[in-house]
């Protein structure tokens, strides 16, 4: 398996030089270099830089924890699908049959000023650049926090408090939009899941059950990402001061970052190394 994305000689070469690591390259991947002068690196060539780094599970596990905040945005969407979410979700006015997001990070959220030809659903995104994505390692469970937005149902446009990010209020007399929309309020986002029952696949395609439009787009996931799939008895969520509850049905997280259009490539090899590392898990 290799990287979706493509990188010069330069920039493998500079990667290199900066991290004192060696990446030895395949006769395919040479002969591409020579053609069209990029190449996709392998899977087992990224392994290969992280053992160079990071000789043992230890290094491995801070590499994962201190980096992260590093790479500030990182993306998180959660999806859960079960009979009563498919329920809420067949009231959509727009793809009832895909299922929205229970969690992101960050908070994607609807504001009627967002909408245009380019953004119909009228989303707008929110950094916190105060409480990012993290991750810490507890026994056997994977604890992934960071601020972003809690599905909390479809309702009216005009009873979303868009701006406070708490729960909509009705105010009589609004005359506001009167179209369902995807409810998400700003809140902290605490996951727990049971490294053991993982399934992670790196730079995973779209899957065509799942909306897409309040999360991290999906190409993100697709050239910098990895997907991670477990039962809802294996993952915990606490969404801000609320209790802590075990989900139900198929839970399937997305974890990527898009690094824009004049990216760093330097960056963007490293976090590959990361990505690589955190499909390894668990280490033992």
């Amino acid at each position: 398996m290799s990287t979706k994305l493509e990188f010069d000689n330069d920039a493998i070469a500079s990667f290199c030089n900066n991290n004192g690591v060696t990446i030895t390259l395949t006769q395919e991947q040479l002969d591409s270099l020579g053609t069209n002068g990029t190449t996709p690196l392998l899977v087992d060539q990224l392994t290969n830089v992280a053992d160079q780094l990071f000789p043992d599970d230890e290094s491995l596990m801070k590499f994962l924890e201190m980096k992260t905040t590093e790479f500030h945005p990182v993306s998180l969407s959660l999806f859960v699908l079960n009979d009563d979410l498919w329920n809420i979700m067949s009231r959509k006015p727009d793809n009832p049959d895909k299922m929205l997001p229970m969690s992101t990070i960050p908070w994607f959220y609807w504001e009627k000023e967002a909408e245009s030809r380019g953004n119909p659903a009228g989303v707008r995104r929110q950094d916190d650049s105060g409480n990012p994505l993290t991750l810490s390692f507890e026994k056997e469970t994977l604890r992934i926090q960071g601020r972003g937005g809690d599905f909390c149902g479809l309702l009216e446009g005009r009873i979303v408090d868009r701006y406070k990010g708490i729960r909509p209020l009705f105010i009589p007399g609004d005359t506001g939009p009167k179209k369902t929309i995807p409810n998400y309020e700003s809140q902290k986002i605490q996951i727990t899941i049971n490294m053991k029952a993982m399934k992670k696949q790196l730079y995973p395609t779209p899957i065509k059950e799942l909306d897409y439009h309040f999360s991290e787009h999906p190409r993100s996931f697709y050239d910098n990402g990895i997907q991670i799939e477990v039962e809802g008895e294996d993952i915990n969520l606490k969404v801000g001061k609320r209790r802590e509850t075990t989900l139900r049905g198929r839970v399937i997280i997305f974890i990527g970052k898009d690094f824009g259009k004049i990216p760093n490539l330097d960056d963007i090899l490293m976090f590959h190394v990361w990505l690589n590392v955190l499909n390894r898990v668990p280490f033992l």
